[in-house]
């Protein structure tokens, strides 16, 4: 890692050790952490670490940097970060908390979009915000889909028949 031998030189190396502390945190609190319950320690760490590292992205926007000199732990902190953020949106979403869902989905947009942008020049950042896609339809469109449908009685019928009868064709 850059940070071996000494303290950083340059603006992005500070914020690239920053940013694997807050991942750090975001993956201390992860097991722990109970983002349905308001007044969880660990949530509320593991939020503040999330959103910190979104500060960080912010200021990385805010310049002309090439991301391909980036070290790849940037990457993975955005990734973590928007793990923990689907988890929370999907706590709020089970709370019916829409304001805050609200916000939460656009910091997921940030984040997807700083990792759209690596994956434009490395794969990593392309096969990062392509598993986010995947956690974020298991997790928030699957659930939505669940509680808007239910089988008919028809298909539960034909998925009975096929198991009973089709072992033996």
């Amino acid at each position: 890692m850059l940070f071996l031998f000494g303290k950083p030189k340059t603006p992005v190396e500070a914020e690239t050790l920053r940013n694997a502390f807050w991942m750090a945190m975001i993956q201390l609190h992860d097991p722990h952490a109970k983002p349905d319950s308001p007044n969880d320690h660990s949530a509320m760490q593991m939020l503040a670490a999330t959103r910190a590292i979104l500060d960080l992205i912010y200021k990385l926007c805010g310049t002309t940097y090439d991301l391909l000199y980036l070290d790849h732990s940037c990457s993975l902190g955005w990734f973590v970060a928007g793990a923990a953020i689907i988890r929370f949106l999907k706590a709020k979403i089970d709370a019916k908390d829409e304001d805050e869902a609200t916000i939460l989905e656009q910091e997921l947009g940030v984040v997807k979009f700083m990792l759209r942008n690596l994956g434009d020049r490395t794969n990593i950042g392309h096969r990062q915000v392509n598993v986010l896609e995947d956690i974020y339809n298991a997790e928030i469109k699957g659930q939505r889909r669940k509680a808007a449908t239910a089988p008919s009685a028809t298909d539960q019928r034909a998925e009975t028949d096929n198991l009973m009868y089709g072992n033996m064709q």
